[in-house]
């Protein structure tokens, strides 16, 4: 499971790297040799953005806890085509159903998810259907740092990686963008957080600015 994690988050990496050198490229073999034609399409804009709504345990971690709400702040670069950035991810569980099996994987009423996200945007317009998959940018951080062994788990530590083990390695997300007016969209999402400790789904509405320096 490590190995796959790491080799998933490698792939990951990976094709945010990729898909960077691709449209940087694109953008500069496709802009207009007239300076007053610029096809604003290829510009990336840089956006910020909150979204909020209903969190669900699913699969056996339901009997830990059922439903919660998520708050998320979002922000990224989007060039219309792709969409590359950060969210902070904060969930609030209305009520634990089991406290021991909640302190055995150090389940809160309240967590917080860093998380890394990249999306593609399937077709261009005022309304666009995106898909999407990221990482938790903690957890990255603490298996390049302290590599575990996933045969083994010693609960005796489990103090000091109370902060980190929130996980959610793998984060596919699906939703649809819609134009609102200019440099304002909405936004709704489904999206599964799959972790060592638990899963979940949650539905989020969200509204998006991208503020002009």
């Amino acid at each position: 499971m490590f190995f796959q994690k790491n080799s998933l988050l490698l792939v990951l990496l990976m094709f945010c790297w990729l898909t960077s050198q691709s449209q940087e490229k694109y953008y500069q073999y496709s802009k207009s040799t007239s300076k007053n034609k610029v096809d604003l399409d290829l510009i990336t804009e840089f956006e910020i953005g909150f979204h909020a709504g209903p969190n669900w345990t699913i699969g056996n971690t339901r009997k830990i806890a059922s439903f919660g709400q998520v708050y998320s702040l979002n922000m990224g670069w989007n060039d219309g085509k792709f969409y590359f950035g950060t969210e902070f991810n904060l969930r609030f569980w209305d009520e634990i159903l089991n406290d021991s099996k909640a302190n055995r994987v150090d389940f809160n009423n309240q967590q917080f998810l860093w998380l890394l996200h990249i999306k593609y945007y399937v077709i261009k317009g005022d309304v666009q259907p995106f898909l999407g998959v990221g990482t938790d940018f903690l957890s990255l951080i603490d298996h390049a740092i302290n590599p575990s062994d996933d045969d083994y788990t010693d609960y005796r530590y489990h103090e000091r990686q109370k902060f980190l083990n929130y996980n959610a390695w793998f984060v596919p997300t699906a939703g649809v963008r819609i134009k609102i007016r200019r440099y304002m969209f909405a936004e709704i999402s489904s999206t599964l957080d799959i972790s060592d400790n638990y899963n979940s789904m949650r539905l989020q509405v969200g509204f998006i600015y991208q503020p002009q320096f």
